[in-house]
């Protein structure tokens, strides 16, 4: 009798409870103490316990099963958090209206409050909107219009029930469409806050999608756009401004153009992916505020920006962090390589940017600068997956669309000056990098410093060889070197890095094996017939010419005009004139022209 008492009990609350659960189709699991094991289960719901019960006996009907006691049944059922879910037009507009939010939150025990958290694009902290309750699983709550802005916002509804349990639903990202001139150039953190310069070129990109008078035609009277074009390394100019991309821009108004749209739509606030080609790429971000870049550092480099705080032209390195309205050059040796561009702070991205995962590994930074032109683009060290041969951490130099303050690097003892990074191989810590600068002539003092990125290993030094004036500078990690430059010739400079007695033993070698002085020897054989070759030296980087006259004075043949390092050199004559055409016994002159100096031999040819 007391069994089929309780057993009509334990039904009985069984039916309530079903009731309330009703659409709803919980599984349940307990985890209390029991006497009986057995499976609970209906068409509903599904129980399994091990709760304290009044009976090892499995307790059935058409409906419902049991085997344990009520304490165990309602202890299950107040775990159970929340049900959430929202959703809201995905293109929003600012009307200056409020927008109204329907979420639909569901639990057993009841809903205590229900709420909106609504975070706004470049903010860490989550406004928190009460909803209003319109029957017990509807809730309501209005946006304001002031939250509604070119940085967009994500949100989601966050449910507590009466026994402290929270259900969250899945965060929401709308597109929001903007009226003209809400979004501009004088936003916070924008790359061009007063405009772009007149008759200066910058590299500038455009957040979301925006329409805008300037960008309709990228050539006109007083302005132009440009694109890379990464097949052909060249610039050209684009069919469409698409997000994503930066282009370089110039104009010659009298005064700074801001860029505002007409009108346009706030991507998103998700993870952004862009694709990059294998090359240099012109790139920027869609957001309109700054954004964390997660990128894979082996395959890919850091972000390169075109001016600096001064207003200076040039390169500068910058960190992986983008800001509306500027464009960036990032390189790739990969054909599939991709960057992605996080909106939020909080969000898991992986940089791959370790600087220091052993003692063995360092990275220097190259500074040059005058009063209106930068270079901070230059990087030489050591890593571990690099070699020593050229290999896809070494990258060429950047995109160059006029003349102004370059640094590149040699890979080949000098000859030629192609590359902005150089990584070794950590192998050894004993090398020289060959540097050289480009300025104008009339650029001016040209300040010269090494950046210590990740540090040098314990007992390496650094010390820099000037090849023009032989002179040797120590503790350049500390102080500038002021480099008086007065032509559009390469400034070259050696950077030895090593242990102490290398470092010192180096130098001595390569004072030994630069030249001191401008000299022709005399060509051999002499007379001659049908070649002969003549010998120069080098002190430093010149412009030479080589070239033939006759005894009238009346040039013969043009044997060389280039630039050319410093060193020793030959260069053959083998009798014939400008077109080819084999000349006549005689005497002859060899003058040889290096920059502002000019030395002449006198030769003879005899058939």
């Amino acid at each position: 009798m007391k069994l089929n008492n309780m057993i009509n009990i334990i039904l009985s609350t069984v039916f309530i409870l079903s009731g309330i659960l009703y659409g709803q189709d919980y599984k349940i699991n307990g985890f209390q103490i029991t006497s009986g094991q057995a499976v609970s289960s209906s068409s509903i719901y599904n129980i399994n316990s091990s709760t304290s019960s009044q009976t090892s006996f499995a307790s059935s009907s058409d409906s419902f099963s049991v085997s344990q006691g009520m304490i165990g049944v309602i202890q299950t059922l107040n775990m159970v958090p929340p049900e959430v879910y929202f959703s809201m037009q995905d293109n929003t507009f600012k009307s200056g209206l409020p927008i109204n939010v329907i979420g639909v939150v569901k639990d057993l025990n009841g809903i205590a409050t229900a709420n909106l958290h609504l975070q706004k694009g470049g903010e860490l902290e989550e406004i928190i909107l009460p909803m209003v309750a319109l029957n017990d699983s509807l809730y309501e709550v209005s946006i304001h219009d002031s939250l509604i802005t070119v940085n967009n916002f994500r949100a989601y509804v966050k449910g507590i029930d009466n026994l402290e349990n929270e259900g969250n639903s899945p965060s929401f990202y709308p597109s929001i469409k903007y009226g003209a001139n809400e979004l501009n150039t004088q936003i916070e953190n924008s790359g061009y806050p007063n405009g772009v310069v007149s008759n200066k070129w910058r590299m500038i990109s455009f957040p979301g999608n925006v329409s805008d008078s300037l960008i309709k035609n990228p050539k006109d009277e007083g302005h132009v756009f440009y694109a890379w074009d990464n097949l052909e390394n060249k610039w050209l100019l684009p069919e469409s401004v698409e997000p994503g991309n930066a282009y370089w821009f110039k104009h010659n108004y009298e005064k700074a153009v801001p860029f505002s749209s007409d009108s346009g739509t706030a991507v998103p606030l998700q993870k952004y992916k862009i694709n990059l080609k294998k090359g240099w790429n012109m790139i920027g971000s869609p957001f309109a505020f700054p954004v964390n870049v997660e990128s894979d550092l082996s395959i890919v480099s850091d972000l390169y920006f075109f001016g600096d705080s001064l207003d200076r032209d040039g390169w500068v390195l910058k960190e992986n962090i983008m800001n509306p309205w500027a464009g960036y050059a990032i390189y790739t040796d990969s054909e599939d390589a991709s960057i992605n561009l996080i909106p939020f702070n909080e969000d898991e991205f992986q940089r791959n940017i370790s600087r220091k995962s052993n003692d063995d590994e360092w990275l220097i930074l190259i500074n040059a600068e005058t009063k209106l032109n930068v270079d901070h683009s230059v990087m030489i060290g050591r890593r571990n997956e690099s070699l020593d041969e050229i290999d896809n951490s070494d990258f060429p130099e950047l995109p160059k669309i006029e003349n102004g303050l370059s640094v590149s690097l040699s890979h080949n003892d000098g000859n030629s000056y192609e590359f902005s990074k150089d990584l070794r191989s950590t192998n050894t810590q004993n090398g020289v990098w060959n540097i050289s600068i480009k300025s104008k002539s009339n650029s001016g003092d040209i300040n010269f410093l090494l950046n210590e990125i990740m540090s040098l290993p314990e007992g390496i030094v650094v010390s820099v060889l000037d090849v023009q004036s032989r002179q040797v500078y120590e503790n350049i990690l500390e102080e500038f070197i002021v480099i008086n430059k007065n032509n559009n010739l390469g400034y070259e400079l050696k950077v030895i890095i090593g242990e102490p007695s290398y470092v010192q033993t180096k130098i001595l070698e390569l004072l030994t094996i630069i030249p001191s002085e401008f000299v022709l020897d005399k060509n051999f054989p002499n007379p001659f017939n049908p070649i002969t070759k003549m010998y120069y030296t080098l002190p430093k980087r010149s412009l030479v010419s080589v070239k033939v006259y006759n005894m009238l004075g009346k040039e013969v043949v043009t044997l060389l005009e280039k630039e050319q390092s410093f060193g020793k050199y030959s260069i053959s004559w083998n009798g014939q004139d400008n077109f080819g055409k084999q000349v006549s016994s005689g005497v002859y002159f060899a003058e040889i022209r290096a920059s502002d100096k000019r030395r002449i031999n006198k030769m003879l040819l005899m058939k």
